[in-house]
């Protein structure tokens, strides 16, 4: 029983230890940009070792948590059968917190997004995001009327295009305002053909 309790109290530790990490490297990315913020600075802010920092991840997968945890915040729940919200609009509407995100400081921006294209194993959370966003896009074409089948594959193809149009947003080949009308179009597409 004791070891248990030392065991629980590690591991709380070591999760309050993480997140004064991520939020010193949050804090220290958006002052100072990714390249502009090293390891050391980190641990300094978070008030820890570099090889607690280290243990955490390298600064690249630092800012990966950072993004994915401020997605992950910001996820919207899908209407429900009786919501006014129609389909199209939850479908289009769904990415603009992401997309605001994105657009809130470019460089730290295309930096998440040359993580994401490492494929990484700590990039999962990537896999977790299309997990929740294809249930929940799916969810709201099925409670507005469209058959599971093609809610599913609905879904599979507006996440496809969000990574699509996310890629050209980094890459700074499109605008925030064009990207959110090409997600649109896609999200009318997909309504249109579902039936």
């Amino acid at each position: 029983m004791f070891s248990e309790h030392v065991q629980s109290t590690r591991a709380e530790q070591k999760r309050r230890t993480t997140t004064s990490i991520i939020e010193a490297a949050a804090r220290l990315f958006q002052e100072q940009g990714f390249q502009g913020t090293t390891v050391r600075q980190i641990a300094a802010e978070a008030g820890v070792s570099v090889g607690a920092v280290m243990a955490a991840g390298d600064k690249e997968s630092l800012l990966s948590m950072v993004y994915d945890e401020a997605i992950a915040a910001r996820v919207p729940a899908p209407p429900t059968a009786r919501s006014a919200t129609s389909a199209v609009d939850y479908l289009s509407r769904y990415f603009d917190p992401f997309l605001e995100l994105f657009t809130e400081n470019e460089e730290l921006a295309r930096a998440y997004f040359r993580a994401l294209t490492r494929g990484r194993p700590e990039n999962a959370a990537l896999g977790e995001l299309r997990t929740v966003t294809e249930h929940n896009l799916t969810a709201a074409m099925v409670n507005t009327g469209t058959p599971e089948t093609r809610a599913r594959l609905g879904a599979q193809v507006m996440f496809t295009s969000y990574l699509g149009e996310l890629m050209l947003l980094a890459a700074g080949s499109t605008a925030h305002q064009q990207t959110a009308a090409r997600i649109r179009h896609t999200a009318e597409f997909v309504t249109a053909h579902e039936r």
